[in-house]
């Protein structure tokens, strides 16, 4: 299903607190909510877990914004994992409880298409490290989207269907990728396959600011 989203085993004020990241990272709003077997389940307008098209980045948005908002309530990510031998299936997330933390920001990039990177929710002045970081000779055009909300790089070759030398290249940029928003004061903190797009579709990462 692409329009699902299950809290499993969550009290009740984070059912309530996920509800309102969800009001504010998803435009499109709720549809319905019921309880099924333990889980309470949201049904959103529209088909965010496809991720594509003029869904693609509200839907990080939206993974963003809930994450954020369960890592302030003390529910920080243990790991993101595909359970499910279904074709075209996201992954689970699994959380452990801990003390809330100091407030952080947070920051999406997805790998869109063959050739295209975008900055979801990123401070401005990560950009020109990371053209600097691709290297702007392999940068064929650069866009804000989305009114803002991302900055994409359309980046030459194929770098995301790459093979052979390409498919090396590509690691060692993404390498350096992580090198340059450590050095920023960021650090991954998830990596997820939120998209139902069977054969096209790669893992978002999710980026909070390293707390003091």
């Amino acid at each position: 299903m692409y329009d699902r989203l299950r809290l499993i085993r969550f009290p009740m004020p984070i059912v309530d607190a996920v509800r309102q990241a969800i009001l504010t990272g998803w435009p499109r709003g709720i549809q319905l909510e019921q309880q099924r077997l333990g889980a309470h389940e949201f049904k959103l307008y529209g088909r965010p877990w496809l991720g594509q098209s003029v869904e693609a980045i509200p839907a990080r948005i939206l993974i963003m914004t809930v994450l954020s908002a369960l890592y302030h309530h003390g529910w920080y990510l243990l790991t993101a994992a595909d359970v499910s031998k279904k074709e075209q299936d996201k992954d689970s997330l699994f959380f452990r409880l801990g003390s809330p933390p100091s407030p952080t920001p947070f920051f999406a990039v997805s790998f869109n298409e063959s050739d295209k990177l975008r900055l979801i929710g990123a401070p401005e002045n990560l950009i020109e490290p990371v053209q600097q970081t691709i290297g702007r000779a392999n940068i064929q055009r650069e866009e804000w989207r989305d009114n803002g909300a991302a900055y994409q790089l359309k980046l030459r070759g194929n770098p995301w269907w790459g093979s052979g030398d390409e498919a090396i290249t590509a690691r060692v940029t993404l390498l350096a990728l992580l090198d340059c928003f450590n050095s920023f004061g960021w650090e991954l903190y998830a990596s997820i396959d939120i998209s139902g797009e069977s054969g096209s579709d790669t893992d978002s990462w999710f980026f909070r600011q390293k707390t003091q």
